[in-house]
């Protein structure tokens, strides 16, 4: 067995991991909020029929009308 494949707690830079950490409470709920937000805005404008095409052609129709009556 190499050196590389030994499993110890010895560290050659002497950095080690502290894995009994736990991020705050307050990063898991904005994180866990962030993808939930995400989740109901993509659901929202994917399920709702909204298309930037019809909008940007709705805009372009009432510019053209607004110009055609001057």
């Amino acid at each position: 067995m190499s050196h590389i494949d030994q499993h110890t707690d010895e560290h050659a830079d002497g950095i080690v991991e502290d894995r009994n950490q736990s991020p705050p409470v307050y990063f898991n709920i904005l994180f866990y909020g962030l993808i939930i937000w995400g989740v109901l805005f993509m659901a929202y404008y994917l399920l709702s029929g909204w298309s930037s095409q019809q909008e940007f052609e709705q805009k372009m129709e009432i510019h053209q009308q607004q110009s055609t009556a001057r």
